[in-house]
């Protein structure tokens, strides 16, 4: 009689513990999409990776950072906080390349993969039509730490031509670092046109006291692509200047940015 008592305890100790291995998916990181499919419950939209749609996605401890830029150089991003319970994530908006109809939040549910992750979105509503998203990632290689890592939003940017003529330039711009990979993405409007265009970019960086290097990979915008050798000051822990230098042009560019806190 005591075996079976000591045998039933002993798999019962087991259950718990199979129950208790259920583990939460760390979504900290850079992540590459494979494969996402949009369905409004009639049309099924599906873009790949293979055919030329990329989107990129940072989750950093504080926030959330997507770009996305199709083979037509479209561009699309997404910018944001968000909380974790268990899998099953909830982000919350404060820029976007879209007008969502959909409250700000919005709730996913994340499934480990082999390599990365899925993660879907029940529904969201876009221009009054309900829509279905199934992402799937790749977690992509990261390298070490660094002071900048999080996510950052313009606060200016001046350009001085001749050491001397000063003209003032800032926009909207969100910018995101995290383990040597770097995102930025705006909304750029043709003084001439009002023509609204999305436009986006990701590469990696490295940063070696004030000196920060960036290599843009991908960018819908023409002619972006490329090394940027940046002079860096912090300006306490949350905010930043850099400089750039345009030698043709003979004008130094300076931008600051302050960090989005949770």
């Amino acid at each position: 009689m005591k075996k079976i008592i000591y045998v039933g305890l002993a798999l019962a100790t087991i259950a718990i513990g199979c129950k208790q291995e259920t583990k939460t998916t760390s979504l900290v990181g850079a992540h590459k999409l494979d494969k996402q499919v949009i369905t409004d419950g009639k049309t099924e939209t599906v873009k790949t990776a293979a055919n030329g749609d990329i989107q990129y996605k940072i989750y950093t401890p504080e926030g959330y950072f997507y770009i996305a830029l199709s083979k037509d150089s479209s561009g699309g991003f997404g910018i944001g906080s968000y909380t974790q319970t268990g899998n099953v994530v909830t982000e919350s908006n404060i820029y976007n390349s879209i007008s969502l109809d959909t409250a700000s939040s919005v709730k996913l549910d994340i499934t480990a993969a082999e390599k990365g992750y899925t993660q879907v979105i029940p529904e969201i509503t876009v221009s009054g039509t309900k829509y279905k998203f199934t992402e799937d990632y790749t977690t992509v290689s990261t390298t070490g730490t660094s002071a900048l890592d999080g996510i950052w939003h313009q606060t200016k940017s001046i350009d001085v031509k001749n050491g001397k003529d000063t003209v003032v330039g800032t926009y909207n711009e969100y910018k995101v670092y995290n383990a040597g990979h770097f995102m930025w993405a705006t909304k750029f409007t043709d003084t001439a046109t009002k023509k609204v265009s999305n436009f986006a970019g990701h590469g990696t960086f490295t940063l070696n006291n004030d000196a920060l290097t960036e290599q843009l990979d991908i960018s819908n915008v023409k002619g972006a692509m490329g090394k940027y050798n940046i002079k860096l000051k912090f300006n306490g822990a949350d905010e930043y200047t850099q400089e750039t230098a345009d030698t043709t042009a003979k004008t130094v560019n300076f931008k600051t940015y302050k960090r989005i806190k949770k």
